[in-house]
């Protein structure tokens, strides 16, 4: 993200409390920021061009890091500076993720010429599956990369459809 970026989106953020289940969060970050989150455990993905905290990382104490000695963990020193944008990679965890999940926000039913996909979105994490029944085989993706999938499909000539 570009500094005006950055700028415009912590003048609306709001601290992210979700379930991370992907390899880890995406994170706004100033050129002036980037030798902290690194010392913290933070990547470059040069094909993003974009700093990313690993999920392993998050629950560590910030304080082995040079973060405030108060017990705050490195998510919550992210937090606290505006940092976090979403989930990062690749699904890690699904346990907890099912069906019958309360914080299932969202449930869609698209169909092409010869295949059904259920859509499944859960809040709670800011995880989407897509399940096709027709390869009985499902995929996980961030909300981002959902939403390009949807279209993608879309384009391909699916329809969204109402199951009775």
């Amino acid at each position: 993200m570009k500094t005006k970026e950055i700028k415009k989106f912590r003048e609306s953020y709001k601290d992210y409390k979700k379930d991370c289940v992907f390899e880890g969060y995406k994170l706004a970050v100033h050129f002036d920021e980037k030798d902290t989150v690194k010392r913290m455990g933070a990547r470059w993905d040069p094909d993003e061009q974009i700093w990313w905290m690993p999920e392993k990382k998050l629950k560590e104490d910030a304080e082995q890091y040079g973060g405030p000695p108060n017990g705050s963990l490195v998510v919550d020193v992210l937090n606290d500076n505006e940092m976090i944008i979403g989930p990062y990679g690749k699904i890690k965890k699904k346990s907890g993720l099912n069906n019958n999940d309360a914080s299932i926000y969202e449930l869609q039913h698209i169909a092409g010429e010869s295949s059904r996909i259920t859509v499944q979105w859960w809040d709670a994490s800011d995880a989407v599956s897509f399940h096709s029944f027709a390869e009985n085989d499902t995929v996980w993706y961030t909300v981002e990369d959902a939403r390009v999938q949807w279209e993608n499909l879309l384009a391909e000539g699916y329809n969204r459809v109402e199951l009775s």
